[in-house]
């Protein structure tokens, strides 16, 4: 599909606001990206999840380097990353199966496959994750390092991380839940970072700062792995990428400044409004689209 100047700018928009969340935040920012894309501006599904997959390495690096991060900060990411790349393939592999489906018809209608299929998973994972955070900010920081879902599965072998919290976390735990936080990349062309940060902080316990440290080191990785796997299977425009990169690198920039203003309640309850209110927009997508 052709675009003109004006798409182009509105692309650029779009991405400048994605990567202010991601900066922001510490997630990927393509919940917001693929919708966006998908719904607002039309551009079809495999388009906008293989746009959004590439469109991540810009302000994840853009962020990753405001942060100045250190070595000590790669240890939890590196022993994930194997589970993310064997997620990425499964995740894009169902994304090209319900490509070659093309349409079916839904009380008359005729209704894209692979649209459906991402809407779902989309309005599911949002409005979980919108509930999630928000009840999180009846807590402090402090009380939510008090959640142990890291000492109730203790299969070994263990590791520590320091960096992150006190204690050991199974290593077979970590490989599966990058094995799902990949597919999900794979599948909706998110880095997983909407995803991971609600695991780091509620599930492990840590901080919300220290979590989006972490959480942006791993979708700078994910992001990588779902680039290639997307090139590979014909899903990424160039001319959309760089319109994204183009406003997404400054926006990364303004929200990882922004981020260090805000305590960690407040990012909490934006990112849950946030969430709510994407899963909303989805939601009404999805009931014109099977309206009949």
């Amino acid at each position: 599909m052709g675009f003109g100047l004006i798409d182009f700018i509105t692309i650029s928009l779009a991405g400048g606001l994605i990567g202010f969340l991601a900066g922001m935040f510490g997630v990927g920012g393509g919940f917001l990206l693929v919708p966006i894309l998908n719904i607002v501006l039309g551009i079809p599904m495999e388009l906008a999840v293989g746009a959004s997959a590439c469109q991540v390495l810009g302000p994840a690096t853009t962020s990753l380097l405001a942060r100045k991060i250190k070595v000590r900060n790669l240890s939890f990411p590196l022993v994930i990353t194997g589970g993310l790349l064997l997620g990425v393939i499964a995740g894009t592999s169902i994304l090209e199966h319900a490509k070659e489906l093309a349409a079916i018809s839904i009380n008359g209608k005729t209704i894209i496959v692979a649209d459906l299929v991402v809407l779902i998973f989309y309005f599911l994972m949002l409005l979980g994750l919108g509930v999630l955070s928000l009840r999180s900010t009846h807590h402090s920081d402090a009380e939510l390092t008090g959640a142990v879902f890291k000492d109730r599965f203790q299969l070994p072998p263990l590791a520590r991380f320091p960096e992150l919290f006190d204690g050991k976390l199974s290593i077979p735990l970590i490989a599966w839940f990058g094995l799902g936080l990949g597919f999900v990349s794979g599948l909706l062309g998110i880095s997983g970072g909407i995803l991971l940060l609600p695991t780091l902080i509620l599930g492990l316990g840590i901080t919300t700062h220290r979590a989006i440290t972490c959480s942006l080191v791993i979708v700078w990785i994910v992001a990588f792995q779902s680039t290639i796997a997307h090139a590979w299977h014909g899903n990424i425009s160039i001319i959309i990428v760089i319109a994204l990169l183009l406003g997404g690198t400054v926006g990364a920039r303004l929200g990882s400044d922004l981020n260090a203003r805000l305590k960690g309640l407040q990012l909490r309850k934006q990112l849950g409004w946030l969430l709510l209110s994407v899963a909303l927009m989805i939601g009404t997508r999805l009931v014109f689209l099977l309206a009949g």
